[in-house]
């Protein structure tokens, strides 16, 4: 029994709610309300207007680094008191909210200041105004952001890009209508994944533009800069980007132990430069074109390219010396270098920059002898045997391999620590 009397007064209480609300009510508020003696759409409501502004996303669409542009899905909220539209809904049967179209309502002007496809006025004739019995005005427009945004390239792939919607009166200055932010942050409660980038953080920050019109009176407009920071997803770019420029940097140094003898030392270097500079000009046509910031990555491959063009450069002198006529004696001071620098420094055939222990040289016996001499302790110490020219240039080609081996080595290690750890600063900075 009691059961069905507690179920009898829902639906009394649900009966009463239903009939509480009026359609003739309403239309009676809304006739009231912007009853042409009484309101007009171009007067704004009061002599200093505040309007809270805010953007919620809802996908990244785009981050072009060619055209240094961001392409966002979302949608804009704009919220103002409108004390003219203010009412008791106790005396319009409960009604405390109606809406309203663009033609009907008083709104701030806005637009995108940095847009790059459409610079026009927000606005949308279809779109409704919701308007609370408090004089409460809420505006949600759904928007494509297609804005200007500028690329920092320096630790591509690894790089953390801010870009900024921004948002500003055209018609109000400063003086009539501010701006003000609605929330701390972007909304990205509905924000779906892209595959490229991921979204970091947030902020927004409060400005203003001075403009000077021709009769030299300066005007000030409110600006609300909604700054969005995405971070790259970088493993695509390892695969298909580092991992190929590093390995090419490698095959320059192959071609210092390619045998002379073989024909296709300088076809090989010469293919190998090919190679690098087609990898620059890939990754200079998908950089912008701007002087601002230079990437580490293009740094690092223009490196390499003059280490291939060395390496063309040095294997045609090697080549020289391996053919030149055996009647022709080697200079001595070539006899000296490669006997004292590229053989010792170089680690030829046990020859090695190591400490000599009681001044003792220990170099590698040739076939047909060498000379011996005694030391200060009366031990017997051999002295720098004679190279032909086949044996400078074998020795000055391995010299050239170990050196160019070491600092393609340190040279690559270097650009991927600091590619990587400079893109974490960044992204840490910018969080």
């Amino acid at each position: 029994m009691e059961s069905r009397l507690l179920i009898l007064v829902v639906l009394l209480l649900r009966v009463s709610i239903v009939d509480g609300w009026s359609s003739t009510d309403e239309l009676t508020l809304r006739n009231l309300m912007f009853a042409t003696a009484t309101y007009h759409r171009l007067i704004r409501p009061a002599d200093v207007m505040t309007a809270k502004v805010g953007i919620s996303l809802i996908s990244i669409n785009d981050l072009s680094m060619v055209d240094q542009s961001m392409s966002v899905t979302g949608w804009l909220t704009v919220e103002w008191e409108d004390t003219r539209l203010t009412w008791t809904a106790a005396s319009y049967s409960n009604v405390d909210h109606f809406y309203a179209i663009d033609k009907e309502i008083w709104k701030p002007e806005l637009f995108i200041d940095n847009s790059v496809d459409d610079v026009s006025i927000l606005q949308d004739d279809n779109l409704l105004f919701r308007v609370a019995d408090t004089g409460k005005v809420d505006w949600e427009m759904p928007q494509i952001f297609v804005t200007s945004c500028t690329i920092d390239t320096t630790y591509y792939p690894f790089d953390t890009q801010e870009c900024a919607i921004d948002v500003t009166s055209w018609a109000y200055t400063k003086e009539e209508l501010e701006l003000t932010h609605l929330r701390d942050k972007v909304n990205v409660e509905d924000l779906g994944e892209n595959g490229e980038w991921t979204y970091t953080n947030s902020r927004i920050e409060t400005s203003s533009i001075v403009e000077t019109t021709a009769n030299g009176i300066v005007e000030t407009f409110s600006l609300l800069k909604f700054v969005v920071v995405l971070t790259r997803r970088h493993d695509f770019y390892l695969t298909n980007v580092i991992l190929p420029v590093v390995l090419s940097s490698f095959l320059v140094v192959l071609v210092f132990v390619l045998p002379v003898d073989s024909g296709e030392k300088v076809s090989y270097a010469l293919t190998v430069l090919l190679a690098l500079a087609v990898l620059l000009t890939l990754i200079a046509d998908s950089m912008p074109n701007t002087s601002l910031n230079v990437s580490i990555l293009s740094v690092y491959l223009a490196f390499t390219l003059i280490m291939a063009v060395l390496a063309v450069g040095l294997s045609v002198l090697v080549l020289r010396m391996h053919h030149t006529d055996p009647a022709e004696p080697v200079p001595a001071w070539l006899q000296s270098m490669t006997g004292g620098l590229f053989a010792r420094f170089g680690c030829w055939r046990g020859c090695c920059c190591c400490p000599k222990d009681n001044r003792v040289e220990v170099i590698n016996k040739r076939s047909d002898g060498a000379d011996t001499a005694q030391n200060e302790a009366g031990q017997n110490t051999e002295t720098l045997p004679s190279y032909s020219w086949t044996e400078v240039s074998a020795i000055f080609d391995w010299f050239l391999f170990v050196w160019f081996f070491v600092v393609t080595s340190v040279t690559a290690v270097l650009f991927l620590i600091l590619l990587r750890v400079g893109g974490s600063i960044k992204a840490a900075n910018a969080s």
